[in-house]
């Protein structure tokens, strides 16, 4: 299945191949789904802990921020409820994000990885069910460790980004928030002056929003390009060795995906972007209406959470075609350079 074209591919045409293999070859598809079972459980479980912890931080902050100076007593105690509803589910979030889902979500890419690339080198239409599994089961052996190594790399650097975007913007918004929560309690002089500089105000604040729009944009455009290098990253740790036979991983892993990924950028920022706006378009529905308050929220949880599952196969199978795609490309400039040097000679 492998493709001829002469150009890199674009990103439609990408998302045109993992479709094309991902369900255009039943066993493979099957084998992928009962892989991503645990995975799937695992996620209703965890998005409903993280919809009770995203709505306990958020009353939390609201009363923090809208409350002003001298707090009564009862305001005082309603914060401090807030604060030690909230902490044992963060903390749990937390752990489960860090232990079991890092873990499940490592062994469900090897595996969907391995598998895919088995099906799209084979020459043989169609692959057995059995034959499949057993070839997806020894790379994913021998390649495990190795792939755990650059997880935790991935772990690290995202984790990190992550918090520091998270800060960066929480201290914007409590800035902001204090600005408009502390008028009521300024002086009347101070207060008269503000109302008389209003159209002044109204002008900073909507020049300190556009700032803020645009660092989120470029901000999350850089995540998104970095998550393509990241993830191909792991592409390249399960099917990758070196000259001594075994695998690539850790920092190795991650500049060689670099290096395949040179004027690919571009393309594969759109793609990641593209991935991550549909997870977060699944989930925004249930966080702000709070589903795991609601009598359905296991159902609505598992369905949107079964959509992430498929879109999480799509994207390391598209992974998959654009690592092909770039080592094939890669390839084909040193084949060029060699022609060149030889006809030089």
């Amino acid at each position: 299945m492998e493709t001829k074209s002469e150009e890199k591919l674009s990103v439609i045409e990408l998302l045109k191949l993992a479709a094309k293999l991902l369900f255009g070859n039943s066993n493979l598809l099957l084998f992928l789904c009962l892989c991503s079972l645990p995975l799937f459980c695992f996620l209703i479980f965890f998005e409903l802990s993280l919809q009770t912890t995203v709505s306990l931080t958020s009353q939390f902050l609201f009363k923090l921020l809208t409350l002003g100076e001298d707090l009564p007593e009862n305001d005082l105690i309603l914060i401090s409820e807030k604060k030690n509803d909230m902490i044992p589910w963060l903390i749990q979030t937390s752990l489960l994000y860090f232990f079991p889902y890092t873990i499940l979500d490592l062994l469900t890419t090897t595996t969907i990885v391995a598998a895919s690339s088995i099906v799209y080198t084979s020459k043989e239409e169609p692959l057995g069910l059995l034959h499949l599994v057993g070839r997806s089961v020894k790379i994913c052996q021998n390649r495990v460790g190795g792939c755990l190594i650059t997880s935790l790399y991935v772990l690290l650097w995202s984790t990190s980004v992550f918090l520091f975007l998270f800060l960066f913007f929480f201290l914007q918004f409590l800035s902001g928030s204090t600005n408009y929560v502390s008028i009521p309690y300024l002086s009347r002089e101070y207060k008269r002056f503000h109302y008389q500089a209003a159209g002044l105000f109204d002008v900073v604040v909507v020049l300190t929003l556009l700032i803020q729009c645009t660092l989120f944009i470029v901000l999350t455009a850089k995540l998104s390009k970095w998550s393509s290098g990241w993830n191909m990253g792991l592409v390249v740790s399960v099917l990758e060795e070196d000259e001594d036979d075994q695998g690539i991983y850790g920092s190795d892993a991650l500049s060689l995906s670099a290096w395949y990924r040179k004027g690919h950028e571009k393309r594969d920022l759109w793609l990641m972007l593209m991935f991550l706006v549909f997870s977060l378009a699944m989930r925004m529905p249930c966080l702000y209406s709070k589903c795991s308050a609601s009598g359905n929220g296991v159902m609505y949880t598992g369905f949107y959470v079964g959509l992430i599952c498929v879109g999480n196969l799509l994207k390391w199978v598209t992974c998959l075609a654009c690592y092909h795609d770039c080592k094939t490309m890669v390839s084909r400039k040193k084949h060029d350079v060699e022609q060149a040097k030889i006809l030089a000679a």
